[in-house]
């Protein structure tokens, strides 16, 4: 069950992610350094993620 939560928080993080992500880069472009930073901070809750799924699919 814990497992499960942690990617609901996970899943919540990424919305958050993403959305600053998105408002940045309408703002500052899509080559921005901070919009690239966002980017793979994205990237990495969503690699976050995929290693939770995977390991609940594993058990």
């Amino acid at each position: 069950m814990q497992t499960i939560n942690q990617l609901k928080n996970i899943m919540y993080e990424m919305e958050k992610k993403r959305s600053e992500l998105q408002s940045f880069a309408l703002v500052n472009g899509f080559t921005h350094p901070t919009t690239i930073r966002l980017s793979q901070e994205l990237d990495e809750l969503f690699n976050v993620y995929t290693e939770q799924k995977n390991s609940i699919h594993k058990k």
